[in-house]
């Protein structure tokens, strides 16, 4: 297993010999904290300004009517926003004062019992802590990629010399649980991320790299959130692959062709990583093109509206594939492998290719072809 080098503040240098530039110009304001503070919401920044809800693309409610409704829900007051809510963490992004409105938002679905309209859902992920676990021990010097319990649903992406002497960790002790959030919990996540982060921590890696967005969200914000220790430098997907790409470029064929990508939800918390994403597309040969639905205003993958409100869920998801078609898209890329799932049936109907990241770099590298 590879064991990375150290972590400063202005750079960082991996064993891979690759130098990671900061991030420069960007303010992550959710390290700036001291431990813990950051779950909380911050009523002391809110203004009421009623931002966080009329921006949101889930919920019609004007500007007016969205500054009562938080009143409401601070108070403690009934809300219809409680129930409505589709939980993609977007209102903690948006804020202009970081206040984190979905935290307190969480909060009350769960005080409320949302949860109980997706009880499918809810067991499916209190038995995913239980799925069985293994570690497939790849070359001493080779990456560690925690795989969660989401691999069985696109197995064939860990093929190619992208994965070559990786050491996967899968199952149920790696099951980061984020999946909660979008059926109104956050109670579970926070009771079993000690004993996760130990189960990672076990396998003796200074660097872990998360394939699912979800996962690295929890390691990077919110196990430290809980105040649990994270003891090795967790590394996003993009980050991995463009790490990988590097070492890489010399086998690179250029793809020149316009490609859109999707953006989950997850991504709310850990911004940051966005760049990677630019400068893999810049790599490889894909332009991005400007359209509606992207960054801020991304829109969700519509898996999480599905048992609330499956018509919501379909309109989202034309609307979502639309908008990356008219800007002159050809493929649209997705990082979480629930955003490919829940697009993939949808996507040739705008006449569009629905790949993940990794299947991209793969393709610029020519081990296969998309489309």
């Amino acid at each position: 297993m590879r064991v990375a080098g150290p972590v400063q503040h202005t750079a960082y240098r991996s064993e891979w010999g690759l130098l990671i530039r900061p991030l420069l110009g960007m303010r992550d304001w959710r390290y700036d904290f001291k431990k813990g503070e950051c779950i909380m919401f911050h009523e002391d920044r809110c203004t009421v300004c009623g931002d966080c809800l009329s921006w949101c693309p889930y919920i019609e409610i004007d500007e007016e009517d969205a500054r009562k409704e938080f009143k409401k829900i601070i108070d403690g007051d009934p809300s219809r926003v409680i129930s409505e809510c589709v939980s993609c963490m977007g209102c903690d992004e948006i804020c202009p004062e970081k206040a984190n409105p979905f935290s307190l938002i969480i909060k009350r679905q769960e005080a409320q019992g949302e949860f109980k309209r997706f009880e499918k859902a809810k067991q499916n992920m209190e038995l995913a802590y239980s799925m069985p676990s293994e570690i497939r021990t790849g070359s001493e010097d080779g990456p560690v990629i925690d795989l969660c319990t989401v691999w069985p649903m696109t197995p064939h992406l860990f093929e190619g010399v992208l994965f070559e002497g990786a050491t996967f960790l899968k199952g149920g002790r790696y099951f980061c649980g984020i999946g909660f959030y979008h059926i109104g919990m956050e109670s579970p996540v926070e009771e079993h991320a000690a004993a996760v982060v130990e189960e990672v921590a076990r396998c003796g890696a200074r660097e872990i790299v998360c394939f699912h967005d979800d996962c690295y969200t929890f390691f990077k914000v919110k196990a430290p959130e809980f105040g649990v220790e994270v003891p090795f430098r967790v590394v996003s997907w993009p980050e991995f692959l463009y790490r990988r790409m590097k070492e890489l470029e010399e086998r690179i064929r250029p793809l020149d062709v316009s490609v859109a990508y999707q953006r989950p939800c997850a991504s709310r918390y850990t911004p940051e990583k966005d760049a990677f994403v630019d400068d893999l597309f810049e790599l490889i040969g894909a332009r991005k093109p400007s359209r509606s639905f992207e960054g801020v205003r991304a829109l969700c993958c519509g898996g999480s509206l599905v048992p609330r409100d499956y018509e919501m869920s379909n309109r989202i998801k034309h609307q979502n594939l639309k908008d990356a078609a008219d800007a002159g898209a050809r493929i649209m890329v997705t990082l979480c492998p629930m955003c490919f799932l829940n697009l993939r049936k949808r996507a040739p109907e705008h006449n569009l290719l629905l790949t993940t990241i990794s299947d991209l770099c793969r393709a610029a590298l020519g081990e296969i072809a998309i489309g």
